[in-house]
Parts: structure tokens; sequence; C-alpha cells
């Protein structure tokens, strides 16, 4: 959801931006379409009025390119008279009035992921093209949409061989599980006072990797050995928790009892690994099946969930 959501919001942003020069560039080339040196000249004419677009051109409703390419560098005439209506940004993108943005493609022109508005041009009322404005999108500079805690559970399932052999295992007890409970004393403090943000317990083989609020870029592996080595708080001196968080510290104790819970809870269906973020506030889980599930912690703290019957 977020990623379409993030889409969305950057589309948005770009046709905020591009609406108005576009209109105004479609109607100045509706006054001289029928002259393609005067549309050519329309489109240079206005190229530096539309932010960061790098080619500019017009095609008529068949969608055969009726004015040159015409780019900052400027303008190649080479270009009229083919066909674009197989180019990935036309495909179900042409409007009838107004403004429209393509998918993302690789432009044939850049070699770039590029993505097209493509703008109306209409004459006493009636269409007869279009102009089209390319966009690499790494020259693009569009605002980032905050990533809220609002996620919905989402599911993936594994390896269908693994499935199909689920009822064939049983769990076998690891190191992890033998000191679970000092693990869990362990990690719990490690989140709360040191620093950790975010962890993945993988029960099976019997470690753990952390993210260190201070250190965000590399993640450290520990195996139960060094997890209850009581020399660690020296490598993880004292942090407050953030206060960007999105799970309170009271709350982390009660996951990583509910991830024993799922570990013990049945021979053949069983936790595998379970992770928690608290700055996202969202918990990943991978069971003995090959099946993931992602969700917020409150959803996992409900008990709701069909991994839970």
């Amino acid at each position: 959801m977020w990623l379409k959501q993030a889409i969305i919001y950057k589309k948005a942003a770009l046709t905020e931006r591009v609406e108005a020069p576009m209109a105004a560039l479609a109607g100045s080339c509706a006054r001289v379409w029928d002259d393609t040196d005067r549309l050519d000249a329309s489109l240079q004419a206005r190229i530096g009025q539309i932010p960061h677009c790098h080619l500019l051109y017009a095609l008529n409703t068949e969608g055969i390119q009726v004015s040159s390419n015409v780019s900052a560098e400027g303008v190649e005439p080479d270009c009229r008279g083919q066909p674009l209506a197989e180019r990935p940004f036309h495909t179900g993108s042409l409007p009838f009035r107004g403004l429209t943005l393509s998918s993302v493609y690789v432009s044939r022109y850049s070699r770039k992921h590029c993505i097209t508005a493509i703008h109306a041009v209409t004459r006493d009322e009636a269409l007869i093209g279009f102009v089209a404005a390319d966009f690499n999108i790494e020259d693009v500079p569009l605002p980032d949409m905050e990533v809220g805690s609002d996620m919905a559970w989402t599911q993936y399932k594994g390896d269908p061989v693994i499935r199909g052999h689920v009822f064939e295992q049983e769990r076998t007890a690891s190191l992890l599980d033998s000191r679970i409970e000092a693990v869990i004393d362990t990690i719990d403090t490690l989140m709360r006072q040191h620093g950790v943000y975010h962890f993945i317990l993988h029960f099976s083989s019997s470690r753990a990797i952390f993210w260190v609020y201070d250190d965000p870029y590399r993640y450290r592996f520990h195996g139960v050995e060094e997890i209850l080595d009581p020399e660690i708080w020296l490598a993880y001196p004292p942090q407050r928790y953030p206060v960007e968080a999105r799970v309170a510290p009271d709350r982390i104790r009660t996951v990583l009892e509910q991830f024993r819970t799922l570990r013990e809870g049945d021979e053949n269906i069983y936790l595998r690994s379970g992770s928690l973020n608290v700055m996202n506030g969202v918990i990943g889980l991978t069971f003995s099946c090959d099946g993931s599930h992602y969700l917020t912690v409150d959803e996992f703290l409900s008990r709701k969930h069909p991994f839970w019957i």
C-alpha cells in the first residue's frame, strides 16, 4: 500500500509543477499546428518554462510525431514522421482533455528511466493532437512522502515444495530455544536502553541481527553465546530510547513473548524467525511453511490473524 501511495504522491507533485506550463504550451502549439517549423519554434520557446524537462515533441491523434525532437541542446528534425503509438508512454495514456502522466519506462532517447507528461492540444473544441514532455526520473527532485505506520497485514507465500512437506517435519529445539528467557531479557534491554531499534531473531539457527540507532547503515550478527555474554554491554553503551519510535518501550517484551508463543505452539507449523522495528512499528514473521507475514505491532498483539489459529 505504501508503494502505491508513494507513486501517486510523486506523480501528483510532478503534475502540479508542469500542468500550467504544459497547458500554455498546448495553447501556443494549437495556433501553429499546421506549420511544422513554427510548431518547432513554439516548443523551443517554452522548453525552459517546463521544469526539468529534457525533451519536447508533438504527435497527432494517430500517434505520428509531427514535430522535431526539441531539447535544450537543439532541434532534431529527423524525428518528424516517426510512429510513436507503440511507445510505452502512448498506450492507454493519451488524454482527450488536459494532462496525464505515463508510467515509468526506459527512454529510447536518454536510455534512462523516464516519465512523460502528455497534454491534449485542441482547436475549436476538437482534439487535434498532443504535446509531450519527457523527464528523466533522476533529474526531477520531488518531495518524499512521510512513511506512516498504517500498513495493512501482508502475507507472502514461500517455496511450494516446503509448504507441501510441512507436516512431514517437526520442530527441533535449538540452542536459542533452550535459552529463550535470557535472550528475551537481553534483547528487551538492548532495545529499551542501548540503542538497538531493529532486530531479527532466527530461532532455528540460534542467531540474531541488530541495527543500532546511531549506526543505522550497518547490521551486527550475534550467536546465542555472544547475546548472553555479560560483556555485551560494553559493545552497546547506554542510549536513550528514541522519541521518534512508534512502539512504546513497555511493549517490546510483550512482542518477544508472543514470538516465543508462536515458536512453541505447534510442532509442525512454528515460527522460524521474527523481527521488530520500533521506528516504523512493523513486525516480520517467517514460519516453517516458508510463509512470511508483515504487520503492525497493534495488529500482532491483537491476536486476530490466522497464524494464531
